[in-house]
Order: structure tokens, then C-alpha cells, then sequence
């Protein structure tokens, strides 16, 4: 079931000049009511305090009940920002979604330990070899695989997840109801099926923006407890990811590429994260899980039961 304030602060985004600062910021405390008219009418209260039109805000709550019909006969299930299933680590950082859709596992979200493994779309070789092998490494540690489903290392890594018999976590860069790219839908099933999910602050019928892409990217470093770049040029999407990582004080850690690869442009980006600190180095696969490990002790999380010991993940990884 979808909350009340889900469905209140859905409708306040529909308003011209309300994004999620604001909406959060005109209801800053959950609705409980369970009536849908009672807690319409606290937010038409809540609203007019905001000097919010009645009437526009009225045809809004239409359209918002609406899509979260659609939403529940798709399986969607909008969380709003003060929910209790609100992931935790999304609820911290600085400009956390004020409603997340969520289709599969919710569970996933809630998951002790989650590290995010991102990169460039059209990774080399070896790029897309380290991104398989780093998903499937991650999952031997415990690890939930985030990433963002797109071409090149997104791919490989929720493959290397899956490879593992992991759980991943595909953040989207519009509505649920649809996957793009189309040639990810048969990966995103997979990773339903497997007890994993798709996520997004767009609600459903929401086709992909230039900007949503740069805010997507904010969400899987939020999700996680650090990050992994496979493979960026300077100027690429990824470095999105690094920034917003820094912003929320998650740790970065990025490839380091054998020196036949450093005059790729798709390294480049890599090599300056180095170079200026802002990123662990990784070598090999001993690196990487070393860099996993500084994660688990950081965060002080407890691993789920269900999946493999540590031990495990330090066997047949100790090189890429």
C-alpha cells in the first residue's frame, strides 16, 4: 500500500515550481491518516499555508492517484521520505529523493552491505572484463551490486552480480514501467528474479531526460556504502557518481589500469581520480577486496545470514 505522504508530496511535484526540497519542505512530517480524503484534505491544509493553488493542487491529486493505480498493477510501490521502508542510507545524504519507486525485492534496499560499481558506457576489454569479475568479487563479499543499467560497465557488473548469484540494484533514470535501454529489459528481469530491484524517483509513464540521468546518479552512490569506477574519461556521466559519492562522504575506490591501457580516453578519468586523491587505486582483484572490506568495517554492518562468509571472498581473486 502506498502511503499518505507518498501520495501528498507526488501530488505537490506535479506543481509548477515544486520540486523535492520544496514538496519535503511543505510536508515536513508524515500524514497518517489512513482515509484517503482525510489526508487529502491535511494536505489541501498544508498547502494553502504554502500559498499553493487549490484548484491546481486538486486536479494534481487526480492524476497522482492515477499513477499509483498504475503503479500497483505494475507491482510499483512508491516510498515516500518519511516512511519507515525508506532506505536509510538514501534518507541521509544531502538531496534524498522525496519519493522512491520501488518494483521487486524491497529488501534489497535494506540490505546490510550495498557498494555501487559504475562506468562508462563503452568500457575496453579489460574494462569489461574487471566489471564482470568486480560484480561477482562484491557478491562473494556479501555485497548487494547498485548500478545504473546502462550499456558498458552497469552491464557487466549486475552480470558478474548475477554470475554470482547475487542481489542487485538497477537505479533508473525514469518510470518503472518501462526499462531502457530496451536491450536491458531481459537483465532487469533477471534481476527481479533473482531477488533484486529496479528503482527510481520518476513515477510511472516518466520517459528519460538529459537531467535525470545526472540525478539518477546521485541515488546509487546514496544507496551504497562506497563506489567502484570501472572505467571514466574526465569529463564522463560516471564522474556525476564520484561527485555526489564525495558530497555524501561514501569512499571511492576506481580501477588502475596497467600502463598499455593509460592512453584510452576511457581512463583517463580514472587516472585523475588517482592522481588528485579522490579515489583508492585498484590494482587487482586482491585491492578490490581489501577495499570491500574497509567498507564492511566502516559502516560496522552485520552480513545477512544467507550469504557467503568472508573468507570466501578472498579465494581465486587475486587478479583481475
Amino acid at each position: 500500500m502506498h502511503s499518505p505522504s507518498a501520495a501528498a508530496l507526488m501530488t505537490l511535484m506535479k506543481l509548477r515550481g515544486i520540486g523535492r526540497r520544496n514538496a519535503l519542505r511543505i510536508i515536513e512530517t508524515p500524514l497518517n491518516e489512513e482515509d484517503p480524503e482525510h489526508y487529502r484534505e491535511a494536505l489541501m491544509a498544508r498547502a494553502d499555508r504554502a500559498r499553493v493553488s487549490k484548484a491546481e493542487l486538486a486536479e494534481a491529486w487526480e492524476k497522482t492517484q492515477l499513477e499509483l493505480q498504475k503503479g500497483s498493477t505494475a507491482g510499483i510501490r512508491a516510498l515516500s521520505f518519511h516512511d519507515l521502508d525508506y532506505p536509510a542510507r538514501l534518507r541521509a545524504i544531502p538531496d534524498p529523493p522525496a519519493v522512491l519507486f520501488v518494483k521487486g525485492n524491497e529488501q534489497a534496499l535494506r540490505l546490510p552491505k550495498c557498494v555501487a560499481i559504475v562506468g562508462t558506457r563503452e568500457p575496453t576489454n579489460y574494462g569489461e572484463t574487471v566489471a564482470r569479475r568486480s560484480g561477482k568479487v562484491a557478491v562473494e563479499g556479501g555485497f548487494a551490486v547498485v548500478s545504473g543499467l546502462a550499456h558498458g560497465c552497469d552491464t557487466f557488473a549486475h552480470e558478474g552480480c548475477l554470475d554470482g548469484n547475487g542481489v542487485g540494484i538497477a537505479v533508473m533514470a525514469h518510470g518503472l514501467d518501462k526499462v531502457y535501454p530496451a536491450a536491458s529489459r531481459e537483465l532487469a528481469s533477471r534481476l527481479l528474479e533473482q531477488g533484486g530491484c529496479l528503482v527510481s524517483e520518476y513515477p510511472i509513464g516518466m520517459v528519460p531526460a538529459r537531467t535525470a540521468f545526472a540525478d539518477r546518479d546521485r541515488i546509487q552512490s546514496g544507496l551504497s556504502d562506497g563506489v567502484l569506477v570501472i572505467e571514466t574519461d574526465v569529463k564522463g556521466g560516471t564522474m556525476n557518481t564520484v561527485r555526489s559519492s564525495r558530497a555524501q562522504d561514501r569512499p571511492v575506490a576506481c580501477v588502475d589500469h596497467p600502463a598499455k591501457y593509460l592512453a584510452e580516453d576511457k581512463t583517463r578519468g580514472n587516472q585523475k581520480m588517482i592522481s588528485d586523491g579522490w579515489a583508492t587505486p585498484i590494482l587487482d582483484g586482491k585491492a578490490l577486496v581489501e577495499f570491500l572490506a574497509r567498507l564492511s568495517e566502516r559502516s560496522k554492518l552485520i552480513r545477512p545470514p544467507s550469504l557467503p562468509p568472508d573468507e570466501r571472498s578472498t579465494q581465486g581473486v587475486l587478479v583481475f
